[in-house]
């Protein structure tokens, strides 16, 4: 997966302007600060005696000085000049010393960080003002600076001799470039790491949130391995956490910028002969260069572990050679393949490309500057302040672009889908005109069968009997009457089968009133608000009239009754439709007559479930249908 800036998306010059101010007047005070801190106005010492261990022969030595490899103390001689010894409050500055510092006068211990003996502590980031106490002050006074080699080199480098205050100014900012800039980096890497282990899984971007995540996390582990003055570890674990962060920030490093180089390129066919340098990396690849990383970073405690068991001194001498070695190596690969990046992609954001440059490049520096020359670097922490705020801005910039994209392809998206059900809308509406055309065809060609069938039939036979002379008056006024019945019939079933059924059981009832008024029979009328009945279209609305009607008219004729009732109801989603009087009745087993016999047919055309109970307190015929 790869993701690519929008055009519209570039960060604001302005902005862009200004980081790149606040970075340049951030270094500008690092660098006035360093500068400070070696302005010293005391008397530099470089001319000393030395001896390797307590007892053995001095030797005269230059600072800076280091010897390889042992944790007993290494003792630096001088004396007392006139004008320090006078001075109201004399101080030395010791400037730097691995790992402890104490300062002897005529012997006598008057100051110095750290344990006598046993293992040493770990002051070796922070430089040490001593204050010599007035009554030892003399001139020539022997002073014995002792230091306690826990990591590799023992060294010192040149100190000063003056007025406390004098030195203070001093002291202060190198006490800031070399032991507190350093915690703040830490701090500040270890919420960027608790960030990117969070939001890995949220932003989508796992590998190269994680790879950042990891990154941080060493960083801050070496933190914890150099920073804490006075630890409950000792100080070869304090060795084994420093060197495992920083192998663990090599191996992340790597990771790191094969992720965002390989993600955020744009797309090429083109092939690169030192494609594994320059050219992105495709993901399954990248997926398992993480997982080698995390699996190298997991094993690498025991491994450090195992080298530094036998000989602490030598082993870290060892480890830490081999750790500078292979953080050159990284960081050459990582400004390769940063270089190539841009070179191919434009330098779209120079904040980024700008801050990921100086990063490696003063990684580079203070490497060289530590492993070769035993000089503190502090350009990579001025690097590390900015190198989040590098990455946040260049992911705020990504995250704007693909939600800017995201936004006109929703506006996009919106405008089809609009499109889109306007046309459908328009299609449903010709679907539902089709439908009514041929609901409305099919009514007609319904019609006309029945007209054909059934009125047409009658008045067919009705001619061809008077024709031949075979039919009375009032049998012809009957076969009329019957005709014209069927006609309504069929008329009401058109006005009312679209509706609700209540309302077309009022016409039925309009036909079949006046009947039961003229018999002398009383009609109770039960009808209920049934709402909508979709499933009871006009056809099926006819067959109900045609078998109420048949029922009316089988009870008037065979039966005497006095009273007929009619009852509509909903049970669920069925519809249940009775008529019933309290006539004669008929017997249930007797053959039945041509009427049962065109109401169980009608009531089996249109799906109804029939039931017919007579006895000699009347008849009920009840049908049930889907709603």
């Amino acid at each position: 997966m790869t993701l690519r800036l929008s055009p519209n998306s570039k960060p604001r010059w302005p902005t862009v302007l200004t980081i790149l101010l606040l970075l340049a007047a951030f270094c500008a005070g690092l660098l006035v600060i360093n500068a400070t801190a070696e302005n010293v106005p005391g008397r530099p010492v470089t001319t000393v005696l030395v001896a390797s261990t307590p007892g053995a022969p001095f030797r005269p030595a230059t600072l800076p000085h280091w010897e390889c490899c042992s944790t007993k103390p290494l003792i630096f001689r001088t004396t007392l000049d006139d004008a320090t010894a006078r001075a109201d409050a004399p101080a030395i500055l010791i400037v730097s010393a691995h790992d402890n510092a104490r300062l002897y006068v005529d012997g006598v211990l008057v100051g110095g960080e750290g344990p006598t003996r046993g293992d040493p502590t770990n002051w070796s980031r922070r430089p040490r003002l001593i204050r010599i106490p007035p009554q030892v002050a003399h001139p020539g006074a022997v002073l014995d600076i002792e230091v306690q080699r826990g990591v590799g080199f023992g060294h010192l480098r040149p100190i000063y001799l003056g007025e406390y205050d004098e030195l203070y100014a001093s002291y202060g900012a190198l006490r800031f470039l070399r032991a507190d800039m350093h915690v703040a980096t830490g701090i500040i890497a270890a919420f960027v790491a608790a960030f990117c282990f969070a939001a890995g899984p949220l932003l989508g971007m796992r590998g190269l949130m994680y790879a950042l995540g990891g990154l941080a996390a060493s960083w801050a582990l070496q933190v914890i391995g150099l920073s804490p003055s006075d630890p409950p570890w000792n100080g070869t674990v304090a060795n084994g956490i420093y060197f495992a962060g920083y192998f663990g920030t090599s191996v992340f490093l790597l990771w790191f910028f094969i992720e965002w180089t390989s993600v955020f390129a744009a797309p090429s066919a083109r092939r690169h002969k030192l494609g594994w340098l320059t050219a992105p990396w495709p993901r399954a690849l990248r997926r398992k260069l993480g997982l080698a990383a995390i699996g190298a970073m997991a094993i690498s405690p025991a491994i450090i572990a195992l080298v530094l068991w036998n000989d602490p001194a030598i082993g870290s001498q060892n480890v830490d050679r081999i750790c500078g070695f292979l953080g050159l190596a990284v960081i050459a690969f990582c400004l390769t393949r940063v270089v190539s990046y841009y070179r191919r992609n434009g330098f779209r954001d120079p904040f980024e490309a700008s801050a990921f440059i100086f990063v490696l490049i003063a990684a580079v520096a203070d490497i060289i500057m530590v492993r070769f020359f035993f000089i503190y670097g502090v350009s990579l922490g001025a690097a590390v302040m900015f190198f989040p705020l590098a990455l946040l801005l260049s992911l705020a910039a990504r995250a704007r672009g693909v939600f800017e994209a995201a936004t006109a392809t929703a506006g996009k998206l919106n405008l089809l889908v609009a499109e889109r059900e306007r046309e459908i809308v328009a299609n449903m509406e010709e679907i539902r005109r089709n439908e009514r055309a041929a609901m409305l065809l099919e009514e007609r060609s319904r019609i006309m069968r029945d007209m054909h069938d059934g009125i047409g039939g009658q008045l067919l036979g009705l001619i061809l009997q008077a024709r031949s002379r075979k039919l009375s008056d009032d049998a012809l006024v009957n076969g009329l009457e019957q005709s014209l019945d069927d006609l309504r019939l069929v008329v009401d079933s058109l006005e009312q089968g679209e509706g609700s059924l209540t309302g077309a059981l009022g016409a039925f009832r309009a036909r079949i009133e006046p009947r039961c008024e003229a018999a002398g029979v009383a009609l109770d009328w039960e009808i209920e608000d049934v709402g909508a009945t979709p499933n009871i279209g006009p056809d099926k609305t006819l067959q109900i009239y045609r078998i109420l009607l048949e029922a009316c008219t089988n009870a008037l004729k065979h039966s005497a009754p006095a009273r007929i009732g009619v009852v509509l109801r909903r049970e669920g989603d069925q519809i249940e439709i009775a008529l019933a009087d309290d006539g004669a009745g008929f017997t249930q087993g007797a053959p039945a007559g041509r009427g049962l016999t065109n109401i169980r047919t009608r009531a089996q055309q249109i799906g109804a479930d029939l039931a017919i109970d007579s006895n000699t307190a009347g008849t009920r015929i009840a049908m049930k249908l889907a709603a």
